[in-house]
């Protein structure tokens, strides 16, 4: 026994030995446990900015606006447009018409009521939900007023009495008294059914509302009473949510350019792009070792991190809370349409989605942190040409957010130098 074990240890002995004495490098040709390396891109050197406009697109979400909006000079008004098919084949009396809405946020609405919202009954073309623009109800068809939706009465809607209208601030809900024979005109007449417009002429106010999309207990409702017989003694209640409903907004239709600016928005949506130096020495020289082909090393470094800081100028902030979410996008080309107001600055020939994660952050940080190690490392494998970044929202043509952001933005990376051969 004494014997085996003497020579089990002499063959571990003898292999630690031959593996300590050993020149042959790192087969995937990196040293071990190298230490990662910090650096920033400074905003010195970044030597472009663009913010720009791009095409407005129908907002099939769980929110309607109601409401007007500056942001950059550019004014924004949102109609909600909804629609109830479903309603009775025939009606002897119709009464007690109401509509009810789950307010989701609210921005200078001091007053919600008859006097600060108004609504109409669409007169002109019939709509669909996935496609309804401030231009165009269908993709077929245009409004009334051609080269908008027009809320003067008489042609794309005309303006109702309403009664009534209650804001029960208990639980952020809207109380609206229809008139009956809005109904009764539908079910007469149900190939002219086009809804309702609601709108405000009031200034830097909107209302965001819950839409069909959102959960049951939030969504919008339309209560009334009817007899379907003159002989009927049973009173039926209808009780509905709607068969479609979705917002539209009016912008301009130039996609215009903001020069030297970093704007955000989601509504007319704004995207930014940006170039940026990646300088071979802010790698090398932080590396700090004899590097025979510089090439070869920045093709090599391993990108741990690479985060792009935007830093909030609070100007223009979205006034109400909420996240911002942010995709960043590689750029594989530097043309830039600069001249033509008729198409955005970037198309999507310009871009390319490495399809990075999301970064999110509060509207009130000072500073947003984007992910773009994939990018980074792009560039310093030799994999894509340096173009620059474009930035976008992921939820454009959803809500009024607005933000800018100061000329001073960063990139902060983490690396690990390769090891070279000599």
């Amino acid at each position: 026994m004494n014997i085996e074990f003497k020579k089990i240890g002499f063959f571990l002995l003898i292999t630690f030995v031959i593996f300590s004495c050993t020149n042959k490098k790192n087969p995937v040709g990196f040293q071990e446990g190298p230490d990662p390396i910090s650096i920033t891109i400074p905003y010195t050197l970044f030597s472009n900015f663009y913010s720009f406009e791009d095409s407005c697109r129908n907002s099939n979400s769980d929110k309607l606006i109601i409401g007007n909006y500056e942001s950059n000079d550019t004014f924004n008004k949102a109609i909600s447009l909804i629609k109830f098919s479903s309603l009775p084949d025939s009606f002897y009396e119709v009464s007690d018409v109401s509509l009810h809405f789950m307010i989701k946020n609210s921005h200078n609405f001091e007053v919600i009521d008859n006097t600060t919202l108004k609504i109409g009954k669409v007169i002109s073309e019939n709509w669909f939900e996935t496609t309804a623009l401030w231009w165009k109800p269908t993709d077929s068809t245009d409004w009334f007023n051609i080269n908008e939706f027009s809320t003067i009465d008489g042609e794309d809607i005309i303006l109702l009495d309403i009664e009534e209208i209650i804001y029960y601030e208990d639980n952020d809900s809207l109380y609206i008294k229809l008139p009956d024979n809005l109904i009764e005109d539908w079910i007469d007449a149900d190939s002219l059914n086009y809804g309702i417009a609601i709108f405000s002429d009031e200034e830097d106010s909107f209302l965001e509302i819950h839409s069909s999309e959102s959960s049951d207990d939030n969504t919008p409702k339309l209560y009334f009473d009817y007899q379907e017989t003159e002989e009927d003694t049973t009173i039926s209640t209808y009780n509905r949510t709607p068969t479609h409903d979705v917002f539209i907004y009016e912008t301009d239709i130039d996609y215009q350019i903001f020069d030297s600016l970093l704007i955000f928005s989601n509504i007319q949506p704004v995207k930014m792009y940006m170039k940026f130096d990646l300088p071979d020495s802010i790698f090398t020289n932080e590396a700090e070792s004899d590097i025979q082909d510089t090439i070869l090393f920045i093709h090599r470094l391993t990108i741990n991190k690479a985060d792009l800081i935007l830093k909030n100028n609070g100007v223009n902030a979205y006034p109400l809370d909420g996240t911002i979410y942010i995709d960043p996008f590689i750029m594989i080309s530097e043309d830039l349409n600069l001249e033509d107001p008729s198409f955005p600055m970037l198309l999507k020939d310009n871009y390319e989605d490495l399809y990075i994660s999301s970064s999110s952050d509060s509207l009130t940080s000072e500073e947003f942190k984007v992910d773009i190690i994939k990018i980074i490392q792009a560039f310093t494998s030799g994999e894509y040409d340096n173009y620059g970044v474009m930035l976008k929202s992921i939820y454009e043509n959803k809500d009024f957010i607005h933000l800018e952001f100061n000329l001073e933005p960063e990139i902060q990376i983490t690396f690990v130098p390769p090891y070279l051969d000599e």
